[in-house]
């Protein structure tokens, strides 16, 4: 699969290449559990494991009478069998939906009705948020799949018989539509294809330099959620390529990371900033000293703690840019690479960058909004095909054959970009983005609310952590009493991270010329503030996550 001479995988899909990688390599490891969970033990599948239980799924998937081109949404959490899941329904020709099970159902419902999937498949811990998810304002036809041990059981039957639309198996077929939070208060879904998912990983796979996979030789840790683009597709198919080893976590542990690494034998792992200066804080211990490590791959160290993260673990951090729309990342992987400057290397075959200022005019060594496509003539190849029932926003994002990706950037006359900061306003929690104006809506739904603005505010654990103005009705009082019943009211509504975490009571926004909320004047304000002058509810929002759904 890795041939010199292919710069870009065209017509294959996802059963060919894996069929590819089987045939040659069989009894090699491909996906693996941590050892940390499941009464510490491990759980290992070859290629040749992972085919038979694709073949078993298939089997169960024409008994359902699927038929290409089906949607099928998957809620069982971080695991190995999600990609066994994932890769039986692209081999049969099917669309996977990954969901949250740490999404309200109101949230999941959202999803389920946008994506209109015929089967949900679930494991058994989440059948509980399931069914009050389908039930959230009018009952949702859908049939459901019960998932234990690599075993599907029909549960109940989908009898919506909708006229059968026959789609082509080939590269441009629909594999995955993953949701990320946009600025519009809703998630978009991001419809990806065969070839986007097997491009992401090739381009990955085929890096040199400082990441040079080993032909069956790494194990990849990844305690990133399956339902992000960063594990469900980028490392997969990386790995999958590359006839190695994904080693999937359930989540970040800072107290099990090492002993995690240690005993799962980790050679590469992927982080974001945020697991940076958590792990530096921790005291030394056996398990640190003891790995194979040799590489991280991510975004987002603090320019700071780089390099001393690098000396005490002795490991090699590599920067990258990426996101769902486009997971082709730009990776600043070669020896001479800069450390500690938030750089995220060069553009590499399959992608044209551009750094434009507000006019719109190219800009070098300035900070400016990061334009990216494949090239002039073939500007949309490998990129997201649209977000599924928003054509308003896939317009929007592409103007004059550049996507725009709502991030600023600085790029150098040498071709090396530098992150700077996001344009959108995107609140980013411990790996997860949160729309601000999705809190807003949720927000504004309560009768006791006039008016309310959400915006980022650092956090020395999270990265950031929401921070909601709330403009109240004229007989309401402000009190702490007041702020922790909205986050009562708020969790029906929303995930427990997206929950305000500081509260500030104002009697009027500051608005713009053009009459919208001056977020710029409210990030100020944040900033001026003493600690008694706005509500902390750090501690009474962590109280809410155990009695969530």
């Amino acid at each position: 699969m890795l041939k010199k001479e292919n710069k870009y995988i065209y017509n294959s899909t996802i059963r060919s290449v894996f069929n590819k990688i089987y045939k040659k390599y069989p009894d090699n490891i491909f996906l693996a559990s941590e050892s940390c969970s499941f009464n510490n033990i491990s759980r290992e599948y070859s290629f040749k494991d992972v085919k038979k239980h694709i073949k078993n799924n298939i089997f169960f998937f024409k008994k359902c009478e699927l038929s290409t081109g089906d949607r099928i949404a998957v809620v069982v959490g971080n695991n190995p069998e999600y990609f066994i899941l994932k890769l039986s329904l692209n081999y049969f020709g099917l669309s996977c939906i990954p969901i949250n099970n740490e999404l309200s159902a109101k949230e999941i419902y959202f999803i389920i009705k946008n994506a209109d999937p015929k089967y949900i498949i679930f494991s058994l811990n989440n059948k509980k948020l399931i069914k009050n998810a389908i039930t959230v304002k009018e009952k949702l036809t859908v049939g459901f799949i019960s998932f234990n041990s690599n075993k599907l059981s029909l549960v109940k039957k989908n009898i919506n018989r909708k006229k059968k639309i026959i789609k082509n198996f080939n590269s441009k077929l629909e594999s995955s539509i993953l949701y990320t939070s946009g600025t519009t208060g809703e998630p978009k879904g991001c419809i990806l294809t065969n070839e986007y998912e097997i491009n992401a990983g090739y381009s990955y796979a085929k890096k040199k330099g400082l990441i040079s996979f080993k032909l069956g030789k790494e194990r990849l840790f990844n305690c990133l959620p399956v339902h992000h683009v960063n594990s469900g597709v980028l490392s997969l198919f990386a790995m999958l390529m590359t006839a190695n080893c994904q080693i999937q976590a359930e989540r970040f542990s800072v107290k099990n990371f090492w002993k995690e690494i240690n005993s799962s034998k980790a050679t590469i792992f992927h982080y974001l900033g945020v697991m940076v200066p958590l792990l530096l804080k921790t005291k030394k211990s056996f398990y640190e000293k003891n790995t194979i490590l040799r590489l991280g791959v991510g975004a987002g160290i603090e320019p700071d703690l780089h390099q001393s993260f690098e000396e005490r673990f002795k490991v090699t951090m590599i920067e990258l840019w990426g996101m769902t729309e486009m997971v082709r990342c730009i990776f600043d992987y070669k020896k001479n690479r800069k450390i500690g400057k938030r750089c995220f290397g060069k553009i590499s075959y399959g992608l044209e960058s551009k750094v434009v200022d507000t006019k719109g005019n190219e800009i070098i060594n300035s900070e400016g909004l990061l334009l990216i496509r494949f090239n002039k003539k073939n500007p949309k190849t490998g990129f997201f095909t649209e977000y599924n029932k928003n054509k308003l926003a896939t317009k929007k994002v592409w103007k004059n054959n550049w996507f725009n990706t709502g991030d600023i950037v600085k790029k150098d006359e040498k071709g090396y970009h530098y992150f700077v900061d996001r344009a959108k306003n995107i609140i980013r929690r411990s790996g997860e983005n949160i729309s601000s104006a999705e809190v807003e809506q949720s927000l504004l739904r309560l009768n006791y609310i006039r008016n309310c603005a959400v915006i980022q505010k650092k956090h020395d654990i999270y990265e950031e952590e929401v921070f909601a103005f709330i403009v109240t009705m004229k007989e309401v009082k402000e009190n702490l009493s007041l702020g922790k019943r909205i986050l009562k009211d708020l969790k029906t509504d929303l995930a427990y991270f997206k929950l305000p975490c500081y509260i500030k009571f104002i009697k009027t926004l500051p608005i713009t010329s053009s009459q919208k909320t001056n977020r710029g004047k409210l990030k100020e304000k944040v900033l001026s503030y003493k600690k008694n002058e706005y509500l902390n509810l750090e501690n009474y929002k962590r109280s809410l996550k155990n009695i969530f759904n």
